[in-house]
């Protein structure tokens, strides 16, 4: 049997070997082993696999070699003989010692210490490497070394290695998928476990503090839940979210991308969890808000006494108290977004806390997207400072309306409830408003029930040939109307000599036809220039 032939037959049976096994180690030691007895006049081979992770080529397999050594070498592409081979992607047979200086020469310090320890501290004479190629993907090359002469290897020689590094990459590539498929079915496998362990958590109702004390178990770490809606980007915060909606944070001590899968699938699986407990948290209050609502809306109605007396019961009130009704609204936007109850939730609860924390008799509820404040009077300025602590607490996050009846018998509450409601109607309408007490309206209190039309009309008709005029004669009527008709002190507000404010004012009666000192022109020329200026913010 001829040399050739034999090599045929040795690498129909490498084929064979290589096909044997999917673990890594193996295939990895089977090519080292079958490269070794192909090419008898070799001191050392190495193989170096690509990980995506770093980018670098790693130490796989070796022969002649201190593997402990070569584990220490991370290759950048370009890098080194095995660097430049990996990124052309072309095997590559040394002609001289010359030449494979001139590739070795840009190693890094620390390859270079590691390298020559690895190979015991010689200097390469002859080499070729060869690229593992599948599927047009590279993973890494096939290194083959002398150490004693010049020149010892042939263009055969490679071309006998390039095959076995043909079938290599293929036998390589199926391990590393199988390796693959078994890391995702024992990852998905201790995921289901660590799932149950969450979901017998929530069966047995056992709260957020055992979600947490469950979690830092599974990943070795302290665990702190904020209940909070707004939160700094930072990687140790992991989010507890639903949908779009965030219902709390999880602060970790490392994080999170730093984490081992498995320790961020218990994370995430803690994070479903403790969404759980709030929703169900949540639904609970929402029914508790209802049943409020309820109670509320039979004490409008009026109850029978017998009835009376249990819904006080309910409340932890006395029905000699006497009470004011508070009605918030959001003024620009909604006090809560329509479908984020845990937003509104958060919102409810830092609103009753408050209110509790200044008295503890206060009812508090929600209807469509305003929040009702019955505060019984038998604390003084109660209802001041519940609305100064919100103003501290939300002032900068919302900007909030307040309507505030008057102060009523419990029989007599829908009269302070409905007056607390055209209060923040009012402040609805008009910019300048923002805490509106029902019994400081003047003659808007009159304007509540007219129709809005009637109202325009009513402007237009007393005021439209001022309002054609250039603006500052409609300025100049609004300061001399806030300053009671004080000549001296309007000029010095507007920064105008008197003759200008005096020919303001005949102008403005010219134009108007009417006279400033006539009784029930100045009250019909005040109404409607109040209307007006509460309507358009730039007055």
């Amino acid at each position: 049997m001829s040399h050739s032939q034999n090599k045929a037959e040795k690498l129909l049976e490498i084929n064979k070997i290589l096909t044997q096994s999917l673990k890594i180690d193996e295939v990895l030691h089977n090519v080292i082993q079958s490269a070794s007895e192909l090419i008898e006049v070799s001191d050392v081979l190495i193989i170096y696999l690509y990980d995506e992770n770093t980018n670098t080529l790693r130490f796989a397999e070796g022969e002649g070699v201190n593997k402990e050594k070569l584990k220490n070498i991370h290759f950048s592409p370009g890098e080194s003989i095995s660097g430049k081979v990996f990124i052309d992607q072309q095997s590559k047979l040394f002609s001289s010692e010359k030449e494979i200086d001139m590739y070795m020469k840009n190693m890094n310090k620390r390859n270079y210490e590691a390298y020559y320890e690895g190979v015991h501290k010689r200097k390469i004479k002859s080499a070729f490497c060869v690229p593992l190629i599948n599927k047009n993907r590279c993973l890494g090359v096939l290194v083959v070394d002398n150490f004693n002469q010049d020149g010892v290897f042939t263009e055969e020689d490679m071309q006998v290695i390039e095959a076995v590094a043909d079938q290599s990459a293929i036998a390589i590539d199926n391990s590393n998928v199988y390796r693959s498929l078994k890391e995702k079915n024992a990852l998905l496998t201790q995921s289901i476990s660590i799932h149950n362990q969450f979901y017998n958590l929530i069966i047995e109702d056992g709260g957020i503090d055992k979600v947490l004390a469950l979690l830092e178990t599974l990943i070795h770490s302290t665990v702190t839940y904020h209940s909070t809606l707004f939160y700094e980007e930072k990687g140790t915060f992991f989010p507890i979210v639903r949908g779009k909606d965030v219902l709390g944070v999880l602060e970790l001590e490392k994080e999170f991308e730093s984490l081992s899968n498995m320790d961020q699938i218990a994370i995430e699986q803690a994070s479903m969890a403790i969404a759980l407990e709030l929703i169900k948290k949540n639904a609970l209050y929402e029914k508790e808000l209802h049943f409020r609502e309820e109670v509320f809306n039979q004490l409008l109605e009026g109850l029978s006494k017998e009835d009376l007396q249990r819904a006080l019961h309910y409340m932890q009130w006395d029905e000699t108290w006497t009470a004011q009704c508070i009605v918030i609204e959001g003024d620009r936007e909604r006090l809560w977004e329509q479908n984020n109850f845990i937003e509104k939730e958060w919102f409810v609860r830092s609103i009753e806390q408050i209110t509790n924390a200044v008295t503890v008799h206060s009812f508090l509820f929600t209807r469509a997207y305003q929040l009702i404040i019955i505060v019984p009077k038998i604390k003084e300025n109660a209802l001041e400072q519940i609305i100064r602590k919100i103003e501290s607490e939300w002032g900068e996050k919302k900007s909030i309306l307040y309507g505030i009846g008057r102060e009523t018998a419990i029989g007599d509450l829908s009269i302070s409830y409905k007056e607390a409601v055209r209060s923040v109607g009012y402040a609805k309408a008009n910019e300048n408003a923002h805490i509106v007490e029902y019994t400081k309206l003047g003659f808007e209190r009159l304007l509540q029930g007219v129709d809005p039309a009637e109202i325009e009309m009513f402007m237009q008709d007393k005021l439209s040939r001022l309002l054609v005029l250039d603006p500052t004669f409609l300025k100049t009527l609004n300061y001399f109307i806030e300053s009671n008709k004080n000549h001296k002190k309007t000029a010095e507000q507007l920064h105008i000599h008197p003759n200008t404010l005096y020919y303001r004012l005949r102008k403005i009666e010219e134009e108007l036809k009417i006279n400033i000192n006539n009784e029930k022109d100045w009250i019909d020329l005040v109404i409607a220039t109040r209307l007006f200026v509460s309507g358009n913010k730039k007055y």
